[in-house]
């Protein structure tokens, strides 16, 4: 459809010039008028606007071996020799009527030297190659290019793409191969060369000039041979002054910095002596800004290193050694529900059944509820229906095709079923479940994204068909942009019925003029179900009790092997509660799912990599859950380490002052049921447990 629009515009271009050309043909080429201007903040830059009645084409000679063409007479020309330069610029004119009119114009450009400590970190006062920095996370990011379009616009808010992620698979791998190298000479001009090995990484939207066939970004053959100039010069305004280095690169003859998307001028965000990290646009789409990581070195990924630890001398341990509960000076407790922000099942506590220390080892156990005696509130819906004034009708969801995806929140279930009661106002054969469990969240509840934008200038109302166990129970609708969750609108109504279907209709007609495509659903909104939870489990950590930075954490335990249990092993950075997650970091030492027993994973979790996006690697533990195993982090200021069994490093990580690893953080262990990540829980479940047999810190 894109495609299609260019053309339309194209036609309808075409067709408006013909016609301004047989208005205009009678016009005289004459009053030429040159007025050159350069640029006080961009060294190098000068603007052309040129004039001239009856003009059809403005042509250019820079007088430095470049030319350029116009049809409107404005044009940027941009030089690149350092100094003090004079150049003489002709320019030809050619008129509607075939008549040529020519005038040359003399411009003075000063371009600064340039030998700053920023050009010396560049190119090591001589010469310096740079790397893509495939070990570190992020080394390829992308972001909205400027305030007004996603909030936050100065860090690759969409994608970072993770640690070696473009590396070894055959569209992509090129990308790990450039080198990039700058030289600065006596003169102080600096030059860059781009050596791809042949071939570069292409954004699929510019695959046109090398007439690519995939549909997705991918390797090319093209040639990047030759010097290029590199002019640098202040830059303002594109991202907060604490963001960026205030300074940026550009390149002549179209060079780039091995990432191709069109442009050849970098933003420097920061200059390291092992750090490159700049910021660009795509010349395809403005809206978008694309970040690159370099380093001075070649990245090497894991999988073929050993752990050579630098950590031996034990600081603290806990052997687990004295039956009861966990050592209080070592231990405290997270409790209660609420699904953990992942959407879990289970409730935390601190009894015996779920947390005890006993023959030498911790138990962490989770455990079902009796049959019968879990409480909670469960209620049903369907027919999101979007109603106009008049009775005009557009169904949002009926549930009797695919099922939406549904995102839940603070600890409420919700999923398509058959209809429980298919009776009164509604006999469908489909039903949404939302299922609200003992310990959820007061404001748990679950949405649904729609297929197109909500026409509120049409239907003023939205009804919903609702199923509740209880009269006066409040039943909130939310509208908002999944773009921007700050815009938004809500409804309030009470349930008028008990045990039986009703249709429920929700005024959307003093709704802000925004765009909604979400749909919030809140049953029981303000009220917390109590009684007996369908599971519990424990978890507990060492929060201000002990917390420490870098060191080598050696943790030897055996994993539960129940399908819907999630065991794990981690850490969290100890300003948790003024900073809030990611930003305080997460290091996940070891996470196992009961549905994929036989393997274990490690992660970072960290502003521009969390959750979904976080660094994530996983290694096979064919006894996991039957035979004991050490899980082991190596985190020191340069890098972090994860290792099973002091075998092979399965996840390796670059530290930077840039993360938040180098800060104190504290210890959690616990089963949690379901989520996220532990998927389906076996409907036979009852109980099952990770058993700890000690944790040591060496420093």
């Amino acid at each position: 459809m894109k495609y299609f629009k260019y053309i339309v515009a194209a036609l309808i271009m075409i067709s408006v010039a013909c016609e301004e050309d047989d208005t205009i043909a009678a016009v005289a080429l004459s009053n030429l008028v040159v007025d050159p201007e350069v640029s006080s903040e961009i060294p190098g830059q000068v603007i052309f606007n040129t004039s001239a009645s009856g003009a059809k084409l403005f042509k250019y000679d820079f007088g430095d071996g470049t030319t350029g063409e116009s049809l409107t007479g404005y044009t940027v020309k941009t030089y690149t020799e350092p100094g003090q330069n004079d150049y003489t610029v002709t320019i030809t004119v050619t008129g509607n009527d075939g008549t040529t009119l020519t005038e040359t114009v003399q411009v003075s450009v000063d371009i600064p030297v340039m030998n700053s400590t920023l050009v010396t970190t560049l190119t090591n006062g001589s010469s310096k190659t740079w790397f893509i920095a495939a070990a570190q996370p992020g080394h390829l990011g992308l972001g909205p290019a400027r305030e007004g379009i996603d909030g936050d616009w100065w860090y690759p808010k969409w994608y970072s793409a993770q640690a070696f992620e473009k590396c070894g698979e055959a569209i992509s791998d090129c990308f790990c191969d450039d080198e990039l190298t700058f030289t600065v000479d006596t003169s102080g001009e600096v030059t860059y060369v781009l050596d791809n090995k042949g071939q570069t990484f292409f954004n699929v939207g510019h695959k046109a000039l090398v007439g690519g066939a995939e549909t997705e970004d991918a390797c090319y053959d093209f040639d990047t041979s030759g010097s290029k100039i590199v002019t640098i010069s202040d830059v303002s305004g594109n991202v907060p002054d604490g963001e960026t280095t205030g300074m940026q690169m550009e390149f002549s003859d179209g060079g780039f910095m091995s990432y191709y998307v069109g442009s050849s001028s970098y933003e420097i965000l920061a200059l390291t002596e092992d750090l490159l990290y700049v910021r660009t646009y795509d010349t395809e789409n403005p809206d978008l800004a694309w970040y690159l990581r370099f380093t001075a070195d070649v990245a090497t990924d894991g999988g073929e290193e050993s752990l050579e630890t630098i950590y031996t001398n034990l600081v603290w341990a806990d052997e687990f050694d004295v039956d009861g509960a966990p050592n209080p000076a070592n231990w405290t407790y997270d409790l209660g529900a609420g699904g953990w922000g992942n959407g879990e099942a289970q409730t935390y506590t601190d009894d015996p059944e779920n947390v005890v220390v006993a023959d030498g080892v911790l138990k962490i156990t989770a455990k079902a509820a009796d049959a019968g005696t879990v409480t909670g509130a469960t209620h049903y819906y369907d027919d999101v229906t979007l109603v106009a004034t008049g009775g005009a009708t557009s169904s949002l969801e009926d549930f009797e095709g695919a099922a939406p995806t549904f995102t839940t929140f603070g600890g409420v279930s919700t999923a398509v079923i058959d209809n429980p009661d298919p009776s009164g106002d509604n006999v469908s054969t489909k039903v949404a479940e939302s299922v609200k469990p003992v310990g959820a969240e007061t404001w748990g509840g679950s949405y649904f994204d729609t297929s197109a934008p909500l026409d509120l200038s049409t239907y003023t109302n939205i009804s919903v068909k609702t199923w509740s166990p209880m009269v006066g129970d409040t039943i909130k609708l939310k509208i908002e942009n999944k773009a921007n969750a700050n815009e938004f609108y809500e409804v309030d109504l009470l349930s008028t019925v008990a045990n039986e279907w009703e249709t429920l209709t929700f005024d959307v007609s003093g709704a802000p003029n925004f765009t909604y495509d979400r749909v919030v659903l809140f049953f029981d909104f303000g009220e917390s179900p109590v009684g007996n939870a369908a599971y519990t489990s424990a978890r507990i950590k060492s929060e201000n009790l002990y917390e420490f930075t870098y060191g080598r954490v050696e943790v030897r335990a055996k994993l539960p092997s129940a399908g819907g249990t999630w065991p794990a092993l981690w850490a969290l950075g100890a300003n948790f509660d003024t900073v809030g997650w990611p930003t305080c970091g997460e290091i996940d030492i070891m996470e196992h799912v009961g549905n994929n027993a036989n393997e274990t994973s490690s992660a970072l979790h960290y502003p521009g990599n969390f959750g979904g996006t976080a660094v994530t690697a996983a290694t096979e533990v064919a006894t996991a859950t039957s035979e004991f195993h050490n899980y082991t982090v190596e985190w020191t200021p340069d890098y972090i380490k994860f290792v099973v069994d002091d075998e092979l490093v399965h996840l390796s990580f670059v530290n930077t002052t840039d993360t938040p690893f180098n800060s104190d953080f504290f210890f959690i262990m616990n089963i949690a049921m379901g989520g996220t990540l532990g998927g389906a829980i076996d409907p036979a479940f009852t109980q099952d447990t990770m058993e700890i047999d000690y944790i040591r810190v060496y420093q």
